[in-house]
Order: C-alpha cells, then sequence, then structure tokens
C-alpha cells in the first residue's frame, strides 16, 4: 500500500498520510489555496513515504528496495498502520541476502568451465 506526505518548508507542517495520488493532490492544493493563496512555496515537498516517514526519494538505492519490501511484508497484517514490524524489517533484509546469494551461485556456476 502506497503513503504519501505533503511537507510545505514556509509553514512548516507536513499533511497526515495520504493514501493515494489523488488524496496527495488535494491535500496540496488545499494548503496552497488556505494559506499561500495558490502560489507554490519554495522547498515544497511532496510524494511516496515508507512506514518509518522517510522519503523514497532520498534514500539510496538499496535502503529503498529494503524499505519497499519491508513495507510490503508489513502490510499483509498491517495494510492502515504506518510502524515498522521488526519481523517484516528482519524477513526483507533476509529476502535480499538469499536473492544476492542465488545470484552468485548462478552467476559461478555458470561461469564454470
Amino acid at each position: 500500500m502506497r503513503r504519501y506526505l505533503y511537507r510545505c518548508p514556509v509553514c512548516r507542517t507536513t499533511s497526515p498520510v495520504c493514501w493515494t495520488r489523488a488524496e496527495l493532490k488535494a491535500e496540496s492544493d488545499g494548503h496552497r489555496a488556505a494559506l499561500h493563496g495558490g502560489h507554490y512555496p519554495d522547498g515544497e515537498h511532496d510524494g511516496e513515504v515508507d512506514r518509518r516517514g522517510r522519503w523514497y526519494a532520498e534514500l539510496d538505492l538499496l535502503t529503498a528496495i529494503q524499505a519497499r519490501i519491508a513495507d510490503a511484508y508489513a502490510d499483509l497484517r498491517d495494510p492502515d498502520g504506518m510502524g515498522r514490524r521488526l519481523w517484516a524489517e528482519a524477513l526483507s533484509w533476509l529476502t535480499l541476502t538469499a536473492t544476492a546469494a542465488a545470484a552468485l551461485w548462478c552467476t559461478t556456476t555458470a561461469l564454470q568451465p
């Protein structure tokens, strides 16, 4: 399940969690219309976040992949929550490690004479 936030640096406020892009657009448009006369504040930020509230666009590649996998695992039991589940975090790292080990094994097996 996707989670989105809108952040206004002028007002120093962050929106509540939005579950769709349309809901995020309505939130940001409403904020701009009510407090900024429809103008876009400098440094405005909106986009998808993980369960910890970190922006996916600001994460490095491996961390973003791990966060997406952990979010997917945690959403199996708690689709509306924002808290990160320890079992989902551990299982996501196990999934990444097993995938890397399998890729390494396949590569070395394919390169054997």
